[in-house]
């Protein structure tokens, strides 16, 4: 459950967001999704390295080896200044979290340009996941240095001391979406993580399928007939 201690913090960073001029509810979500990602890419990187020190086995890397690679990590360009940070998201994380294939990152050269990552060297084979058809349209829309590192920042306080457990961070999104004036009405609330699991082992989705979810917008009849429903896929 999100408490009213994580909630102060949420509210604190959504305020900073607001303040720097970032006014709709559903793009202040969408900022922070992609920053929350970025930092759940380094943390999976960090297991990787773990295991790969416990075990001496070597496991594909998320990120380039190179300077380039290492300074998009949240570990290493949290704690750099709001300018050098702001430029690393803005020229670098993103534009490689938009061209991610195969789970992997593409690097850059010295003079900015992006080295693509070849699609076959992950073993998906597939150039054009879903993933990167979803980021197509994406945009990085933190106004300010200042307020990135506000941002920055509350999150890894929030994920440090506050969101220990994985599911909570569903909590936190229901928070969020809470604060939409449309959240609810469209369904928009969490599913259990058991019953997600659940979802998934009996239909065993691949990124290619449509989901198509049906939502009843009233109860089954005595007879036994669905009175109303909606499709949305």
């Amino acid at each position: 459950m999100i408490t009213g201690a994580i909630k102060n913090k949420v509210d604190k960073i959504w305020t900073d967001i607001w303040a720097g001029g970032i006014t709709n509810p559903i793009t202040v979500i969408e900022q922070l999704t992609y920053l929350m990602f970025i930092r759940s890419l380094d943390e999976k990187e960090l297991e990787r390295e773990e295991f790969e020190n416990l075990t001496g086995e070597e496991m594909d890397k998320i990120f380039p080896q190179s300077p380039a690679g290492q300074a998009m990590r949240w570990s290493k360009f949290k704690n750099r200044d709001p300018r050098d940070m702001f430029d690393i998201i803005s020229q670098r994380v993103f534009p490689a979290i938009k061209n991610m294939r195969s789970g992997k990152l593409p690097d850059f050269q010295e003079d900015g340009a992006m080295v693509e990552v070849d699609a076959q060297s992950g073993g998906e084979g597939q150039e054009d996941t879903a993933f990167a058809r979803y980021m197509d349209s994406a945009m990085f829309l933190i106004p300010t240095p200042q307020v990135l590192q506000k941002i920055i920042t509350g999150l890894d306080e929030l994920y440090e001391h506050d969101i220990a457990e994985r599911d909570m961070q569903g909590d936190l999104y229901e928070y969020m979406l809470s604060k939409l004036s449309t959240a609810g009405a469209n369904g928009q609330f969490r599913t259990p993580k058991h019953i997600r699991d659940m979802m998934v082992e009996l239909l065993q989705p691949t990124p290619d399928d449509a989901i198509c979810e049906i939502i009843l917008l009233s109860l089954i009849q005595r007879t036994g007939i669905i009175k109303k429903c909606a499709f949305a896929v």
